[in-house]
């Protein structure tokens, strides 16, 4: 049966609707702790499905060969000569000089010129390692940012969602209460304005819901890219949110440029830098070898056949060394030395400039994560405080008969912008901690996670 509510009746139940609503955002982050994919998990299947690192570590290997191959003399060559054959008669007895002749040959490389090739393949194979080192980086960075990104999405479709189908509600009882209340003379219902201005939250809430469904949508096709398929659509489990912050040592750091660059100098962009200056001083080296003289040795042995009265003919041994005579390459080599000279300071310079721009990189993620964390605070300690206070406090003057419904209404949303707004400054917080996390992870300690009863104080 159909109850009629008229006056503070009325009223009494638009507050129990009200408290609902109010449940609702409350407990919307408890309902959010179901088991789905953790960032962890999302981020060693990315390390392991990452067709880059396995590359890298191909080239890695291929150096590494490469190196090992540089260590050793080019081969020797053998020849095999018929010499001074007589053209009468092409008789092997006829002439003395006739002889059949076997020798061989071995170039030396130039001074250290084979050492200096296995360095340098080892600096790049050392360089493609990095390369790795700073792909793992950057990969555990994006795919973090992708998956606070849909998590973020997915929370406040969820809390929109659960406020949106009780604020339906909330219209479908003002409008059973209208009907009812506009046949009695003298009541004090809902008036037409308090229904029309639930319609246009409510469709508001539709809006909102409809864009937070994009950007979810969005942030999740891209994290699906390095995930397996069966886990394409796997719950988020926002629980799991990235507990990094970074920790005394590294805030100590922020003070002390000394301290501060030698961990920025254990960064991989920076041992890149070192590989290729090592690389550049190793081509000037390998450009010096070329002035070094290049030694060759030879050997042959001549046999020889009988003469015309059947008697034996002495073999012939010869042995001999070659260099080659540095007359045209003089300027050359200076020109090579003196281009990897420059090489090698434009390197030198890139490094340079690579620790001021960490400098500024981490200096300014660093400030952001200490004012982001006093906003958390403020919203946490101070703002939604008052929220609730102001929600409670138009509540009981609705039901005095002091304000309207549509107070109500403005203070049930601007609690569920509030918490919208303090999900999105978290998803931030923990972004710039991952950045933070980029440029030194091993300065990172594990932050206690945040409890429900925490997040509804």
């Amino acid at each position: 049966m159909m109850s009629i509510f008229t006056g503070r009746h009325s009223r009494a139940q638009a507050i129990v609707c009200a408290q609902v609503i109010l449940c609702v955002l409350l407990t919307a982050r408890a309902l959010a702790s179901e088991p789905g994919l953790s960032l962890e998990q999302t981020r060693t299947y990315a390390l392991q499905s990452d067709p880059a690192l396995v590359s890298q570590r191909q080239l890695e290997q291929a150096f590494r060969q490469d190196s090992a191959a540089s260590r050793y003399w080019p081969n020797p060559k053998i020849a095999l000569n018929a010499q001074n054959f007589p053209t009468d008669s092409w008789s092997f007895e006829q002439e003395p000089m006739t002889q059949i002749q076997l020798g061989i040959s071995q170039m030396l490389p130039r001074g250290d010129s084979l050492d200096w090739q296995a360095k340098k393949q080892s600096l790049m194979a050392g360089l493609s390692h990095e390369t790795q080192s700073l792909r793992m980086r950057e990969l555990r960075r994006d795919v973090s940012l992708l998956w606070l990104e849909a998590a973020r999405a997915q929370a406040a479709e969820q809390l929109t969602a659960e406020h949106l189908q009780h604020l339906q509600q909330q219209a479908a009882v003002l409008n059973r209460r209208y009907r009812n209340a506009s046949g009695l003379n003298g009541s004090s219902g809902p008036q037409q304005q308090d229904l029309l201005r639930v319609e246009l939250e409510t469709q508001r809430i539709r809006e909102r819901l409809l864009n937070l469904q994009q950007q979810y949508q969005a942030a999740r096709q891209r994290l699906n890219e390095w995930l397996p398929p069966a886990l394409a659509s796997a719950p988020l489990q926002l629980n799991d949110e990235p507990l990094f912050q970074p920790s005394l040592a590294f805030a100590t750091a922020m003070a002390d440029d000394q301290t501060l660059a030698a961990i920025l100098m254990q960064h991989p962009l920076w041992a890149q830098t070192d590989n290729r200056i090592a690389s550049a001083a190793a081509d000037i080296e390998l450009a010096r070898q070329e002035d070094k003289a290049q030694w060759g040795i030879q050997a042959s042995y001549g046999y020889r056949g009988e003469d015309a009265m059947g008697h034996d003919r002495a073999d012939f041994v010869s042995l001999g060394v070659s260099v080659d005579l540095p007359l045209f390459n003089g300027e050359r080599n200076q020109r090579k030395v003196a281009a990897s000279v420059r090489r090698r300071e434009a390197e030198q310079t890139r490094q340079q400039l690579l620790l001021r721009q960490l400098f500024s990189a981490v200096r300014n993620d660093w400030a952001q994560y200490q004012l982001q964390q006093q906003r958390l605070e403020f919203y946490d300690q101070t703002l939604l405080p008052q929220i609730n206070r102001q929600l409670q406090a138009v509540k009981n003057s609705y039901g005095q008969d002091r304000d309207d419904y549509n107070d109500v209404i403005r203070a049930v949303m601007e609690r569920l912008n509030g918490d919208i707004e303090r999900l999105n400054l978290l998803r931030e917080w923990h972004k710039t901690a991952i950045r933070l996390e980029f440029y030194a992870p091993g300065f990172s300690s594990e932050l206690p996670p945040v409890s429900a009863a925490q997040r509804q104080e």
